[in-house]
């Protein structure tokens, strides 16, 4: 994973939000086309974007940044509810 912010990490889109939030909490690409209704193809297109977007190389390295940053924690879902 690349180190330090990038220029992008705050245009993430409220479904790329949504989509870290998932890949946090375990979910497979697979099932997150069966929570977003999207094709297989969309949400690798999309993750592969998000993942630009905040510098990660891999899987862990989003999961690494999204939690630094609250995915996945209860108070996250909260103030989002």
């Amino acid at each position: 994973m690349s180190s330090g912010p990038t220029p992008l990490q705050d245009s993430l889109t409220p479904l790329e939000q949504e989509m870290l939030e998932m890949i946090v909490n375990g979910l497979s690409n697979k099932d997150i086309v069966a929570v977003t209704g999207l094709s297989v193809n969309s949400v690798k297109s999309r993750i592969r974007s998000t993942y630009r977007k905040v510098g990660a190389e891999t899987r862990g390295d989003a999961i690494e940044w999204a939690s630094s940053r609250g995915y996945g924690s209860e108070q996250r879902q909260r103030s989002a509810g």
